[in-house]
């Protein structure tokens, strides 16, 4: 088994790998009929092909926004290259971080309050609604169990379906500054990670839909979090409970192992790590997951369904490239930057090969893993922060002079 180590030529790979992902995901924003001009594809899926007869060239609304910023930063990046200049990390103590993140949670708890209190709008709700009462059932197959009972829960307890899938909202928000926290050792750095989270429309939309909970992403996140921890031995269990959140975070295990090989446990946590989740893998790929052969036309669907589901998070499309290329500048210092672009790219990538290879569609709220990840990215890249433990200085012993003696 390979070990993955901080070695100059994985940050290379990682960087090659995450930019070519990244580009092919943000041309669509640049110019939004490229790819449909191309493969004569849409997004719709009751339209298989169609004729074009417009500028595949023609430029999006995020065209100008992506490309002054992209100049922006390579020039900032350029002169701190070559002008030698370092820029110091910042952190605050944790009493504040902690004031910080309640704001934090507040804040969210406000935004989310009018939603809370509404109806469910999805139709998904609809057809949802006859399983999610006839849970259990007496059959032996693969559903949504977390789903069902966490929401079952939810009613019974609160008697609103909506407020756990809050509750579980709020948690990932927390879980985010503690992963961000950990791979840095920077309390700014979870902060960051949540603020930029908490401004995501697209997190905000889903927080607290009973129809599309954020259950999955939270136990997949807690998954990696805890392989940081005492606890990682539990890593394994919390992922399993990720899969009945949701087969689909099955795609994610590339990431996962990438996480495991690449973090700072000893070479025996790996090897069980690694070997648990393969075990996993292999024993769960089955589940209802209809493969039917590559269909290259859906690739760039996937592609295309990226920019325009997130087109309302417009800082994730303008700031992509930048954060991929900041967490390789930052790969010297933090090993744990080439992890989180491998996050970022897979989590691209997964949605055009998820669409080209089964019968899964895409859906927006799937991105919400995407968000978490670049927020965590880019709360290293401003942080600036290595990842080593703060070494808290130690007084020197008084020396007693000759005179006292």
């Amino acid at each position: 088994m390979i070990l993955i180590s901080n070695k100059p030529i994985i940050s290379h790979l990682v960087f090659l790998f995450s930019i070519i992902i990244t580009t092919l995901s943000i041309i669509p924003a640049l110019f939004p009929i490229l790819y449909s001009s191309v493969g004569r594809t849409s997004i719709i899926t009751t339209v298989d092909k169609f004729e074009i007869n417009v500028n595949p060239f023609e430029p999006g609304l995020y065209f100008i926004p992506i490309i002054v910023t992209g100049i922006i930063v390579l020039v900032i990046s350029i002169i701190i290259k070559f002008k030698s200049i370092k820029l110091r990390s910042i952190d605050i103590s944790k009493k504040y971080s902690y004031i910080s993140l309640i704001i934090i949670l507040a804040t969210f708890t406000v935004l989310s309050y009018e939603n809370l209190n509404s109806a469910e709008l999805y139709r998904d709700w609809q057809g949802m609604q006859p399983g999610l009462n006839a849970w259990p059932s007496g059959e032996m197959k693969f559903e949504h169990h977390v789903n069902f009972f966490l929401l079952l829960s939810s009613f019974a307890i609160f008697g609103n379906y909506k407020v756990i899938p809050f509750l579980s909202s709020l948690i990932l928000i927390v879980a985010t500054y503690l992963i961000a926290n950990k791979m840095t050792n920077n309390r700014m750095s979870g902060l960051i990670a949540s603020v930029i989270v908490l401004q995501s429309n697209l997190f905000l939309t889903f927080s607290t839909s009973a129809s599309y909970p954020t259950f999955w992403i939270l136990f997949y996140l807690i998954s990696l979090l805890v392989i940081l921890h005492k606890t990682w031995f539990l890593s394994p269990i919390t992922y399993i409970v990720a899969i009945f959140s949701k087969i689909l975070i099955i795609a994610y295990f590339p990431i996962t192992l990438f996480f495991i090989l690449n973090a700072k446990i000893s070479i025996k946590k790996k090897i069980i790590l690694s070997a648990s989740f393969i075990i996993l893998i292999a024993a769960g790929s089955s589940l209802n997951l209809t493969y039917i052969g590559i269909e290259w036309d859906k690739i760039l669907n996937g592609f295309i369904s990226f920019s325009y589901q997130m087109r309302f998070d417009g800082l994730i499309i303008v700031f992509l490239i930048p954060i991929v290329t900041g967490l390789y500048l930052i790969s010297k210092n933090n090993q744990y930057a080439n992890t989180v672009s491998i996050m970022i790219s897979w989590s691209l990538i997964s949605s055009p090969l998820l669409l080209a290879l089964t019968e899964v569609s895409t859906q927006p709220y799937r991105w919400i893993p995407l968000v978490v990840f670049c927020a965590i990215g880019a709360a290293m890249i401003l942080t600036n922060q290595k990842n080593e433990p703060k070494q808290v200085s130690k007084k020197k012993p008084k020396q007693v002079s000759k005179k006292s003696r």
